[in-house]
């Protein structure tokens, strides 16, 4: 019971500094963060902090952990969807978490690329990119793509051109409509280059906006 009490007060604090540190990283960035205004916010002591996490880097891999986890629980709970609507549908939800805390996600992102795994994101990254190679794999099984495709090649360039626009997000390079403008035109692109049915074909050009009506 003892035992019990002492880790759900842990992961308390835990939940209250990680809120905090996305509090402050949001309204004054990275730079923004030091373990006093951290344990002020977080309304925890200085030592609570060193003793929990070890330093400021520490709070930082666990705020990039927690970030990721959010992801994959959004992920967890996406229901059944038709062959490529589930690709769509796994963008849309990585967008969703991201734009509801932007300036959180600029500075996740800006971690991401130290770590290892597809753009950094280790495990999730790695799954990401087998979701994606699993729907395309049943979209060329169900023979809705005019050659046979290297689904996992395929799978993998789709993932990698979006995590690169999402990196200019995060860098300030392009705003956030031109990030989803441009990632909606290369995936529409994309399919428009595979699917076998003309009409399927000329909804995607249609949507990538390219198309003349």
């Amino acid at each position: 019971m003892a035992a019990a009490g002492w880790q759900r007060r842990q992961e308390h604090t835990r939940h209250r500094v990680l809120t905090a540190a996305g509090e402050i990283i949001g309204e004054s960035g990275l730079d923004g963060l030091t373990m006093r205004k951290l344990a002020a916010r977080a309304g925890v002591a200085v030592a609570t902090l060193y003793n929990q996490f070890g330093d400021r880097n520490g709070v930082l891999v666990e705020f990039v952990r927690n970030g990721l986890d959010q992801l994959e629980r959004a992920l967890d709970h996406q229901p059944a969807h038709a062959p490529l609507d589930a690709t769509w549908a796994l963008f849309a939800t990585l967008d969703g978490v991201v734009d509801a805390q932007p300036q959180v996600w600029r500075s996740i992102l800006s971690m991401l690329r130290r770590n290892r795994g597809p753009h950094g994101l280790g495990p999730l990254g790695d799954r990401l990119v087998l979701l994606i190679v699993h729907d395309l794999g049943k979209a060329a099984a169900d023979g809705m793509f005019v050659i046979d495709c290297d689904v996992e090649r395929l799978a993998r360039h789709v993932f990698v051109t979006r995590m690169h626009r999402l990196e200019k997000w995060a860098l300030g390079v392009i705003d956030w409509d031109a990030y989803q403008d441009s990632s909606a035109l290369g995936l529409n692109l994309m399919l428009a280059a595979v699917l076998a049915d003309p009409a399927a074909r000329a909804a995607a050009l249609r949507e990538s906006g390219v198309a003349r009506d």
